[in-house]
């Protein structure tokens, strides 16, 4: 029987930091991003009861899809539950209670300036991206100022972002879906569901959850990047966060009217695809650079600890499942499943090696460093009886 020892790295911790500043007003902010939200949708709650625990339910089943995403895009880290869930409901809860106020204003002054018809059909556009995008990066800009310590690479802004969009996405949705309940004549289920799967179906792969990724990997690229100059972070943290609106109002730039469904629908998914295409750029870029900095900080250890095998095995999730199933295949499932335990204990080292380069230790390695050094041993050790196991029979 395998025994290893539980390590607590430091990416575990809490989200909670009662001695800083930016903390409390993260709290605030959500408390009036809660309170504004049920200002506005708790007086048609009695009406619309069903039509939103639908709306609910439909979107839960989006967050989850996304969250399973997002979990398999971390190659080398995953991020604390706890500073997952802040992120989400800052973009739940601030954001859009923020969004709301502003753009409402930002509409009203819209139309004094133009005429009411065009605010409404080019608001969305120029309005939208400019105050939403906003307040969601702030919440990247706080989740930094309060656990500085769980941004160490620039993916780690990317993850974020894409949370905090995510937040915003599904209660956006809700949103909608209320207002289409209580507008709709006939059906406030139907009106709710209409504009739930449609929302879902049509903007739910390329929204709120892509354009704050974008912003979020800026973010982070000028905090985690020191060694690059002021002025290369700062161009880079501004020119994704000006991509992230421009993704935004590509999407909401509306489609001519007068077209026929089969020429409007290919321009509306061709939007949806161009963002996508574009994020996908954005994360194989940070991909690499994750996989460049798992070797540069594992270059230094033993063939013991890390073998090249080891290194081109675990360049991707992909690469990693393949080499677990072939394990599976040659030596059985008990094969397979220390070795992942044995990739999981790799990117421990990693972060616990990055963590004591970080803070410029001098001791080679510290008592975490060793037991997780230990706990690689004992699966090598296992995984080698194993397959001479498996030879024998």
């Amino acid at each position: 029987m395998l025994h290893t020892e539980r390590i607590v790295v430091e990416s575990q911790g809490a989200f909670i930091r009662l001695r800083r500043p930016a903390y409390w007003l993260f709290v605030a902010c959500l408390v009036y991003g809660l309170l504004e939200l049920g200002r506005v949708l708790s007086p048609d709650y009695g009406d619309i009861a069903t039509a939103l625990w639908a709306s609910i339910a439909i979107n839960a089943v989006l967050a989850i899809v996304f969250l399973t995403i997002l979990a398999r895009l971390d190659l080398f880290e995953r991020e604390p539950p706890t500073v997952r869930a802040a992120a989400v409901c800052w973009g739940g809860l601030a954001a859009v209670a923020f969004s709301m106020v502003s753009n409402n204003a930002a509409l009203v002054v819209l139309a004094e300036l133009t005429d009411t018809q065009w605010a409404r059909t080019w608001g969305p556009s120029i309005i939208g991206p400019l105050n939403e995008e906003w307040f969601k990066a702030m919440g990247v800009v706080m989740l930094v100022l309060i656990v500085r310590e769980h941004f160490d690479r620039s993916i780690d802004g990317l993850i974020y972002g894409a949370l905090i969009g995510l937040g915003f996405q599904v209660v956006e949705n809700l949103t909608y879906a209320i207002n289409f309940a209580v507008l709709n004549p006939n059906s406030d289920l139907s009106g709710a569901l209409s504009v739930t799967f449609t929302r879902v179906l049509v903007a739910g792969p390329w929204s709120h959850t892509l354009y704050t990724g974008a912003a979020g990997l800026g973010i982070a690229f000028f905090v985690t990047q020191t060694r690059r100059s002021l002025s290369t972070r700062a161009g880079v943290a501004i020119g994704l966060f000006g991509l992230a609106l421009g993704m935004h109002a590509l999407w909401n730039l509306p489609v001519p009217g007068g077209l026929t469904p089969a020429l409007a629908i290919p321009l509306t998914y061709g939007k949806g695809l161009i963002i996508l295409g574009l994020f996908f750029v954005l994360y194989n870029s940070a991909a690499r650079a994750e996989w460049h900095w798992f070797v540069t900080t594992m270059s230094d250890e033993d063939e013991a600890v890390i073998t090249t095998e080891d290194l081109t095995e675990m360049r991707t999730l992909r690469t990693r499942r393949k080499a677990r199933k072939c394990a599976a295949k040659r030596w059985g499932k008990p094969a397979a499943t220390l070795l992942r335990k044995l990739q999981r204990e790799l990117v421990n080292l990693a972060t616990l090696v990055a963590r004591d380069q970080r803070r410029g230790e001098t001791v080679p390695d510290g008592p975490d460093v060793a037991a997780v050094k230990r706990n690689i041993a004992a699966i090598r050790a296992e995984l080698a009886e194993a397959k001479r196991s498996d030879r024998v029979l």
